[in-house]
């Protein structure tokens, strides 16, 4: 007897997640940002106009299931440019080293979503509430360098010695990897069927190389002349060895910007029953 009221309790709740479930789909535009090791280099949020200012913009879509009105699991596909200028920052060292970078971002991410408050599209009584999320992603990018007036991609050069038989423990970087989402953001219904999100994330990843910097420089004879040119812009030169970037540190990106929720109809199982 005890067993079974376990049971109808476990079917009670997945009825009543069943029941509640909510499906949405989201447009996405806002703004993308980097920090790494090229450009300004700081996560000092009282300097917000520094972090976004090469921000570009961002685009995106979003499907989202609500198991109750606190906990929503969400996919999304983002896309956007980052781009960097060590010209920017206000450390002498990398300002002196004068790199620049641009990438696209292109991430796939799930997420796992906890509403402050009860809330539910369509609901007057909940009809707002401030929420985080967190989950995990695949992403891709492509660094580029700026040289002769054009952007020209980096991993193929080896800017770091990657590939060469002087640095054998340095393979070249893969161009995908998987990162950490984290971020909050507030839900606002516009109407029964309509919601708008304000959302902030920051991706945390597993690698360094989204700026193509995160080593030493290498001895430039190993290097092309396109790849010297790109590896130290500098206006002095640096000395095979000297620091390049800091391999600690990983890369971070973001997405800060509005999304546009619909709510999905769903059809009830009373609806489709012929009486």
């Amino acid at each position: 007897m005890h067993k079974l009221k376990k049971i109808l309790l476990i079917f009670y709740l997945l009825l009543g997640t069943f029941t509640f479930s909510q499906t949405e789909l989201g447009l996405f535009t806002g703004t993308s940002f980097f920090h790494g090791d090229v450009g300004y280099n700081s996560l000092n949020f009282g300097n917000t106009d520094k972090l976004f200012l090469n921000s570009k913009v961002a685009i995106g879509l979003n499907f989202r299931k609500n198991l109750n009105s606190r906990i929503a699991f969400n996919f999304c596909i983002k896309r956007g440019r980052i781009t960097s200028y060590d010209r920017d920052s206000e450390d002498l060292f990398i300002t002196q080293r004068n790199l620049d970078f641009q990438s696209n971002i292109t991430e796939m991410s799930s997420n796992f979503e906890f509403n402050f408050s009860p809330y539910k599209i369509g609901s007057e009584k909940f009809n707002k509430s401030l929420y985080i999320f967190t989950g995990i992603s695949g992403f891709k990018f492509n660094p580029k360098g700026y040289y002769n007036s054009n952007w020209v991609d980096l991993q193929p050069l080896g800017t770091e010695g990657q590939g060469s038989f002087l640095y054998p423990e340095r393979e070249k970087y893969k161009l995908f990897s998987i990162g950490l989402p984290i971020g909050i953001g507030y839900k606002l219904n516009l109407n029964s069927n309509l919601a708008l999100n304000i959302s902030w994330s920051w991706t945390l990843t597993r690698t360094d190389y989204i700026d193509d910097v995160s080593l030493n420089y290498v001895n430039p004879n190993l290097l092309t002349e396109q790849a010297q040119n790109l590896a130290d812009k500098s206006f002095s030169g640096f000395v095979e060895g000297s620091q390049r970037g800091n391999s600690e540190n990983m890369d971070k990106f973001g997405f800060f910007g509005v999304s546009l929720v619909y709510k999905i109809p769903k059809k009830t199982f009373c609806s489709q029953i012929n009486y």
